[in-house]
């Protein structure tokens, strides 16, 4: 009879463990999870930093919102095609 006793009295005591392990578990994971979300905002940011960035560098008007000087011949900073010259003289006047 003690041994059915004992038995059950342990039985009792060891029930709510298993409750305990999930619920530690579940708080590591979360914990985890939390963690690892913050990794991924902060990647996200960085990225869409640099193609906010890219993007204003494609941008050729500028802030002041005037495209027509943009690209001209006399821009010293304008790329100009190999053999183009800068003078007014087109090339069907030889």
């Amino acid at each position: 009879m003690s041994r059915v006793v004992f038995s059950s009295k342990k039985k009792r005591a060891r029930r709510g463990f298993l409750s305990f392990e999930w619920i530690l578990l579940i708080s590591l994971l979360v914990i985890g999870i939390i963690g690892g979300l913050s990794a991924v905002r902060n990647a996200l940011l960085s990225e869409l930093n640099d193609l906010a960035n890219a993007v204003e560098a494609i941008n050729v008007c500028g802030n002041e919102g005037s495209c027509g000087d943009v690209g001209s011949a006399g821009d010293p900073t304008t790329p100009q095609p190999p053999g183009d010259s800068d003078d007014d003289d087109p090339w069907w006047d030889d």
